[in-house]
């Protein structure tokens, strides 16, 4: 059986085709992107602009149409925290799904946690020993902890990387008086939520914590393209180079894409925080995360008719 799986985040749409009858980890056979911009025009109330809509209905087309000759027997389609937290969410889910033909989901921030922690685990292995999972996505930021497939304790907090900079980082650069109004919201709201977590393995999700890692894991002329971890002390060494380019300058850098030049920054300290709140000297990079915690989910209910696993992946979505 080959599953599509259609991706729309903040900064793209991305389509991939899973083979689940491979006898390995089921992994993507092909797979297309298209930028959806979503995050460039999120007003900061929280509103997609027309625009917006206009410009991630044409990103989701794209990758529908390049995948119609590609003969799959289930398509699964699911917008992140940009869809989810949208003020105007319902119609921009209902413009998504007439472009792609099905339905809309969204998680919640927990269940969205929980999915990609248990990516994680499976990725890593060794069920039993403590995990944790730093998750920083454009609207949310999640640490899961737990010792089996699912986390027995998920914070999630509204301090994602993309949001963080509408609300607090508005100039590029930004000003100093806008760095110290962001610091002071992370500090007064991430440590407190974190008190009493354990952290285990500490493990590090998204593109924003892989992209912090092969910027500060690369040197001079030589790219890191697959580094292993993101240390602390390396992460508060680049921020404040970081608060004094603008985001085409840092899209210039070792790992950073143009699509997250803007929000790196954001992201960085975000990181930062956290890890000096959990006493983590360094994050273990995994490449896994939702869309692979999705397809393990779907996998484990195949048990089961066709339809029924459909539905049972279907309701882990609102």
């Amino acid at each position: 059986m080959r599953l599509a799986m259609l991706d729309i985040g903040s900064a793209a749409a991305r389509l991939d085709i899973v083979d689940l009858a491979s006898p390995r980890m089921p992994r993507a056979t092909w797979s297309v992107k298209s930028r959806s911009h979503l995050a460039e025009h999120t007003l900061p109330d929280g509103r997609v602009t027309e625009e917006g809509i206009a410009d991630a209905v044409r990103a989701v087309r794209r990758c529908v149409r390049a995948a119609a000759d590609k003969p799959t027997e289930a398509l699964i389609a699911y917008g992140t925290s940009a869809v989810r937290d949208a003020s105007n969410g319902a119609r921009l889910r209902k413009r998504l799904g007439e472009a792609a033909g099905v339905r809309i989901g969204v998680l919640t921030p927990r269940d969205e946690a929980a999915v990609t922690y248990h990516a994680a685990r499976r990725w890593h292995g060794r069920s039993g020993r403590l995990m944790t999972t730093v998750d920083i996505g454009g609207g949310t930021v999640d640490v899961a902890t737990g010792t089996s497939t699912d986390p027995h304790r998920v914070v999630s907090l509204p301090h994602g990387a993309a949001r963080l900079t509408r609300q607090f980082l508005p100039d590029d650069p930004p000003t100093r008086a806008q760095l110290a109004e962001l610091r002071r919201e992370l500090h007064e709201t991430i440590p407190p939520s974190l008190r009493g977590v354990e952290a285990g393995h500490p493990l590090a999700l998204s593109k924003v914590l892989r992209q912090l890692a092969v910027l500060t894991e690369s040197v001079p002329h030589a790219t890191v393209r697959r580094p292993h971890r993101l240390r602390l002390q390396e992460l508060s060494r680049w921020i404040p180079r970081l608060a004094e380019l603008d985001h085409q300058q840092r899209a210039k850098l070792p790992g950073v894409s143009r699509s997250r030049g803007r929000r790196i920054l954001a992201g960085a300290i975000v990181a930062e925080v956290i890890m000096e709140s959990l006493e983590l000297p360094e994050l273990e990079i995994c490449p896994w995360g939702l869309r692979q915690g999705l397809v393990y989910r779907f996998l484990e209910a195949r048990t089961r008719t066709r339809a029924e696993a459909l539905d049972l992946v279907g309701s882990l979505f609102d």
